[in-house]
């Protein structure tokens, strides 16, 4: 038995290569990821930073006060006025012959004129 030890002992093993772990493996592929990322997450925060700034400076701006004189027609006298989503203005107008609904935009100019009038 002594024999077989020495002859186990003796004889040259192959070393066991084992294979690298998926990280090991992959460590170029998340290198280049990371990278990316790194780069979009800093082209995220300047868009962030540019839209604030822009709007910050924007609201400083003083809009100029406009005036408009709408003429409506003899006999009739607003009833109603209303303002639009886009800043614009519905008026009723009412008349000897009936109603009219004129649409302005934001300008002040009339887009619309709608009559309305009683039938026989």
């Amino acid at each position: 038995m002594g024999k077989d030890n020495s002859l186990k002992s003796g004889m040259a093993t192959a070393p066991e290569t084992e294979q690298p772990s998926a990280v090991v493996r992959h460590l170029g592929l998340i290198k280049a990821m990371s990278i990316i990322m790194a780069v979009l997450i800093i082209a995220a925060l300047v868009v962030i930073v540019t839209t604030i700034y822009s709007r910050l400076t924007n609201s400083k701006t003083i809009k100029a006060i406009t005036e408009n004189t709408l003429v409506i027609p003899a006999g009739t006298h607003i009833s109603a006025a209303s303002a639009t989503d886009k800043g614009g203005l519905v008026v009723v107008i009412d008349g000897k012959t009936g109603q009219a609904i004129w649409q302005l935009d934001a300008a002040g100019k009339v887009i619309r004129k709608t009559s309305i009038v009683a039938g026989d």
